[in-house]
């Protein structure tokens, strides 16, 4: 790990996908869209595994702009003041609808020439992904609560 990583009274953040290294920084605390509801993960939590399901992923550092990314899914990894997110289909540019129209449409065709169960159910997932976020099912306003 980066020695600039190690600050203290944060923890490590890490969001991956499977091709790349997305984010590599610290943060006050970060809210990821889970299996079952938002979960707002602290320095100091007991080591712990979540589903991501498709949703906007936030990570908040104290006196700056909280930073959103939208995922589709994924699993994150809580251990040791490190918090690492393997996720699929992450959208760095927030939503860009021409964008998102324009892949679904090429996602649609996909399916079309697909022929692998395990290829259909992921071109099925990124279809339904696109969906929500065009039909603005995946909200990017950040969340109200209490500090």
């Amino acid at each position: 790990m980066p020695e600039n990583l190690k600050v203290q009274g944060k923890m490590n953040f890490h969001l991956i996908c499977p091709t790349q290294s997305l984010v590599d920084t610290v943060a006050d605390k970060v809210l990821l869209p889970a299996l079952g509801g938002d979960v707002m993960i602290l320095k100091n939590r007991a080591p712990s595994f979540f589903f991501i399901v498709p949703g906007a992923l936030w990570i908040y550092n104290k006196g700056e702009k909280p930073v959103c990314y939208l995922v589709s899914r994924g699993i994150a990894e809580i251990r040791r003041n490190i918090c690492s997110v393997l996720a699929w289909g992450v959208d760095l540019n927030k939503m860009n609808p021409q964008k998102a129209t324009h892949d679904l449409q090429e996602a649609e065709k996909e399916l079309e020439t697909v022929h692998s169960e395990l290829g259909k159910k992921e071109v099925l997932h990124k279809i339904e992904y696109l969906k929500l976020l065009l039909n603005g099912a995946l909200h990017v306003q950040e969340p109200d609560f209490i500090d």
